[in-house]
């Protein structure tokens, strides 16, 4: 997919997964669609799913925007406490466009947290509260991290094996134009290594 038909994607209001290889474009991608909400009044979020990846992109972690921090669980009282934190209120009921990056480092069980207390914020009962989420990241990097003597709402891992996630059903931009051509035979062999994919050619290349 092209970058401008992710865009028109993004500009129908879907709940979108925004996803390539590294030089796809993505992160170009998703500053014209902030130019494109900035230019049209509407309230949006950017986040991420660490500390770093937030700084890359100007934003705060979804963990702090949420409210959620490092909780693995949320109870309907927990939801009754933030809820009465006007701030965190607020937030979740002006937001129109949730953006959160590294979707990949994102634990599913979080992503259901995340469904639930908007929800509950918004008195909606549509996937995220009727938030328009945009993930966006590459399943093919860093997974989450997990702790084995934590607990956690949903046995699997992934975000897109999350309740919410199935439940929104996100439109899947997969952009395949490819912008960074500088080396070709190196970009050759990180894309072999993304998929797995590792030819006899490419480890003469690395040797």
């Amino acid at each position: 997919m092209t970058q401008s038909t992710a865009l028109q994607i993004l500009k129908l209001g879907h709940t979108t997964f925004l996803t390539g290889a590294a030089g796809a474009g993505k992160s170009y991608a998703l500053r014209e669609y902030i130019v494109y909400l900035k230019r049209h009044g509407m309230k949006y979020a950017v986040t991420a799913s660490t500390g770093i990846a937030s700084t890359h992109i100007n934003g705060t972690t979804i963990h702090a925007w949420s409210g959620i921090g490092i909780k693995n669980k949320l109870d309907s009282y927990e939801m009754d406490a933030l809820e009465e934190k006007q701030n965190l209120y607020k937030r979740w009921n002006e937001t129109q466009v949730l953006i959160i990056d590294e979707v990949s480092m994102l634990h599913a069980s979080f992503v259901d947290m995340l469904d639930k207390l908007g929800k509950h914020m918004r008195r909606s009962d549509k996937p995220f509260g009727g938030i328009q989420v945009v993930f966006t990241g590459d399943f093919f990097q860093l997974p989450p991290v997990v702790r084995h003597t934590d607990t956690y709402e949903n046995t699997e891992v992934f975000a897109f094996t999350s309740s919410a996630w199935k439940e929104a059903k996100p439109v899947v931009c997969y952009l395949t134009e490819q912008f960074r051509q500088e080396d070709d035979m190196l970009f050759n062999v990180l894309n072999a290594i993304r998929s797995g994919e590792l030819e006899e050619e490419h480890y003469e290349v690395l040797k």
